[in-house]
């Protein structure tokens, strides 16, 4: 850790949290120990702020109430018994946001929003609190590859929708540069976008880098082409989408670092990542509870995710729609953390005419921010046609028309015709789950 990061981890964080009475340095130190607590004092530690969350939800939660029904909390006295509580739906909480939300009194609540991978957007609400504890587990999980706040750490990023407003485009700017962070969105890849951001990253000297899986791909594909060697990273940081082997090789081979896979949500954040012996990604277990739906002697199945500080808003057994398995098997680094190996989050990937690359993240990113969306599939028909089907809770206006051509002009070019469809339901796949978008990938050419 370098003196600048030691001065804002032990001074400037703590002084700027205090003054506003949040607990995000007591969390980071809580966390930094628990860590290295046996397996059997993390269980018994999530277990008591599992209890403490059901007896909220119980009590103050009217939608719990109501899908609990007949189920008392004092019935639920081990993990079997909280296992035969039915999950949460993204379906469920689009429909029923607002008795989602606790009644209790003094509980202010920050709106957030996701695209998903499933291709059903989700608006949901998080406490301060749990902002905190959040924020504090992804900077453990980033720790685990040495990247710490205050190190030089180039994003390979998405971008906001729309234009902020100048205070807050003004505060995100004094954010990252304290931090010390260059964001690079890169959902719209060509050559001279990456010969800019490899000029950047050149003068910038990051210590460390963290994008998209098939951003990182592109990135060191570009590098390794042009022969350009970022030789300041130490680690690089894998997000969003699962890291084929291949990937990880390649990555590690152009940047001369080590890859550390992550996994997280936008209703969570950090969920899991891995440590520098590379055995599985840790779970952040002190703030998330995460089952499969099935026994793992029948193998991956669906993953169910609790937050255990979300008071607001209790996510319990929420089916986000990934599938993976458990490992409780010790690592060598000597945490009490279990592991986890997460098996589907893939987005195709989509081409422009023009030979660029788009992230299918892209999507899911931008239809987060349409409130009249429920659902959709985008569909690259050819390279000049993309069809968006939507599911909407009511019909889209004018301005969220103009907002959905706008975003996917800035991206897929002014020619790329867009057309919108509204249909009743999105086709599944023989496995059961949605596909966001439907694209062609690197051994496709669409005709």
């Amino acid at each position: 850790m370098n003196t600048y990061s030691r001065v804002l981890e032990s001074i400037l964080i703590p002084g700027y949290y205090g003054l506003r009475s949040r607990s995000y340095p007591a969390y980071r130190k809580f966390l930094e120990q628990s860590q290295w607590w046996t397996a059997e004092q993390i269980e018994d530690f999530q277990w008591r702020e599992l209890r403490r969350l059901l007896e909220h939800a119980f009590r103050t939660v009217p939608y719990y109430r109501k899908k609990y029904s007949g189920i008392n909390c004092e019935d639920i006295q081990t993990r079997k018994d909280f296992a035969k509580l039915p999950p949460l739906t993204r379906a469920e909480l689009n429909e029923h946001r607002a008795e989602l939300c606790s009644t209790q009194p003094g509980e202010r609540l920050i709106s957030h929003a996701t695209g998903g991978s499933s291709g059903v957007p989700a608006r949901f609400f998080i406490t301060r609190d749990s902002f905190d504890w959040r924020c504090a587990a992804t900077a453990r999980a980033y720790s685990w590859s040495g990247c710490v706040i205050g190190e030089r750490t180039l994003y390979l990023w998405g971008a906001p929708v729309g234009e902020l407003p100048f205070l807050k485009r003004a505060k995100l700017n004094a954010y990252r540069f304290l931090r010390r962070e260059m964001v690079v969105p890169t959902f719209s890849q060509t050559v001279e976008m990456w010969r800019d951001t490899a000029s950047k990253a050149l003068r910038f000297k990051p210590a460390f880098m963290v994008g998209y899986v098939s951003s990182l791909d592109e990135c060191a594909k570009y590098l390794l082409a042009s022969k350009t060697s970022i030789s300041s990273v130490r680690a690089v940081l894998a997000a969003a989408e699962p890291l084929p082997d291949e990937t990880r090789q390649l990555v590690q081979k152009v940047f001369g670092a080590p890859v550390f896979d992550t996994y997280g949500s936008r209703e969570f954040m950090s969920i899991a990542a891995e440590c520098d012996q590379h055995e599985g990604m840790h779970l952040n277990a002190e703030n998330v509870f995460v089952e499969t739906e099935q026994p793992a002697t029948i193998g991956p199945s669906e993953l169910l995710i609790t937050d255990l500080h979300n008071y607001g808003m209790p996510f319990i057994r929420y089916r986000i729609g990934d599938v993976g398995s458990l490992n409780t098997s010790a690592c060598s680094c000597g945490r009490g953390l279990p592991k986890i190996q997460v098996e589907g989050r893939a987005r195709d990937v989509l081409r422009t005419r023009d030979g660029r690359v788009v992230s299918g993240i892209f999507f899911p990113h931008t239809l987060k921010d349409i409130p009249e969306v429920r659902e959709f599939q985008a569909q690259q028909v050819s390279l000049d046609e993309i069809t968006l089907s939507v599911v909407l809770n009511s019909p889209l206006s004018d301005g969220s028309r103009v907002l959905l051509r706008q975003e996917i002009g800035k991206v897929f070019g002014s020619d790329t015709q867009v057309k919108i469809e509204s249909v009743d339901k999105i086709p599944r796949l023989l496995s059961g789950k949605r596909q966001a978008t439907v694209g062609c990938n690197a051994q496709q050419t669409i005709r």
